[in-house]
């Protein structure tokens, strides 16, 4: 019997790490990508894309360790992380309406801010974005920060 709760009380750990795992911020302002949680660790990749989606791997006090969209991890400085939600295009794409139809080409690593994903527009999973004076949707499947 004690073994259940145990069991149920892995099972609940591992749901919730999945959940703050799947965590998507942006950057803020430049950035630099590092080894390690600190100024003393070597920077591997500097970061100037403003509103950049990443992926919150571990949060820390200072540092957080992020992944980028093309699997890179390093920690960033946490005054450079934003709440701002955003998605990167994979490819090249078109923005549509709610009918479908095209209203703006996008082209591939442009980051767009997002409003919602999830949404179904002609039975097509879509992200819906905005990318200055321009709101529509985007198919979910070809831009990536979108969970």
């Amino acid at each position: 019997m004690h073994y259940k709760y145990l069991l149920l009380v892995y099972c609940l750990c591992s749901v919730i790490n999945n959940c703050i795992a799947e965590n998507y911020v942006s950057i803020k302002s430049t950035t630099n990508l590092r080894v390690g949680p600190g100024k003393q660790y070597p920077i591997n990749w500097t970061l100037n894309i403003q509103n950049m989606p990443v992926k919150m791997i571990e949060e820390g006090e200072v540092y957080s360790k992020v992944e980028l969209y093309d699997g890179t991890s390093g920690w960033i400085w946490n005054a450079t992380i934003s709440k701002k939600k955003s998605v990167i295009v994979l490819k090249d794409e078109y923005i549509y309406d709610k009918k479908k139809k095209n209203i703006a080409f996008v082209k591939k690593n442009v980051v767009l801010n997002k409003i919602k994903c999830g949404l179904l527009i002609k039975n097509i999973k879509s992200c819906k974005i905005r990318i200055k004076n321009i709101k529509g949707y985007i198919n979910q499947m070809y831009v990536w920060g979108s969970k």
